[in-house]
């Protein structure tokens, strides 16, 4: 598999491109991955959290009574058939809709374990980290994403932006960002920026 052809980085003040790519792409971060995967990322067994199941499920302030009832349905079904990726996956998107980021990396890494090549999936799961406070993980999902698929466009965005917002490593930021606008120079965010412009605004080509 061809491998996406990376730009040199020019180094710049650290805090600029924090107050500058911060300000761009914070929000765009988190709406990102819905627009580009429908949800969207590894992890070993002892960084799964534990998901609400049955009336705790149904109970979860945030969710809607549809929703309650389907992640009953689904609870029942993958403990009947645990290797029923595609109940896993709807599981997982649930968790995600309905803010439980402990039961959405639950349920993406079972499907993970079934079906490790799906760079959308793990991209959602490094969502989920992020949002679980584990910007680490969330970094690991998004570049086993680009593992898989070396053009996946989406995990690179969104794993510059926790490097620069969560992780404080702007000049790995830059980089993804670089390599993303190598792949794609007119990838935007969802407020409609360019990334390239971005990176242009702060003064790296």
């Amino acid at each position: 598999m061809k491998k996406p052809d990376t730009v040199e980085i020019k180094t710049i003040g650290l805090n600029t491109a924090l107050t500058i790519a911060v300000a761009c792409l914070v929000v765009g971060f988190l709406a990102g991955v819905v627009y580009s995967t429908y949800k969207s990322g590894t992890a070993g067994a002892g960084l799964r959290g534990p998901a609400p199941s049955g009336a705790a499920a149904a109970a979860a302030p945030s969710l809607s009574p549809q929703q309650a009832e389907r992640i009953l349905t689904l609870e029942k079904k993958v403990s009947a058939e645990p290797d029923d990726r595609a109940a896993w996956l709807e599981l997982g998107n649930l968790y995600f809709d309905s803010g439980n980021p402990q039961g959405a990396i639950r349920s993406y890494t079972k499907y993970l374990e079934l079906d490790p090549d799906n760079p959308d999936v793990w991209t959602d799961l490094g969502v989920m980290y992020r949002r679980s406070g584990q910007p680490d993980q969330a970094v690991a999902s998004f570049e086993r994403a680009t593992a898989i698929d070396p053009r996946h466009q989406q995990s690179r965005f969104n794993k510059g932006v926790v490097l620069m917002q969560d992780l404080g490593r702007g000049d790995e930021a830059i980089q993804a960002w670089q390599e993303l606008v190598a792949i794609n120079p007119d990838f935007r965010t969802p407020s409609g920026q360019r990334i390239k412009d971005v990176l242009e605004g702060m003064k790296i080509p």
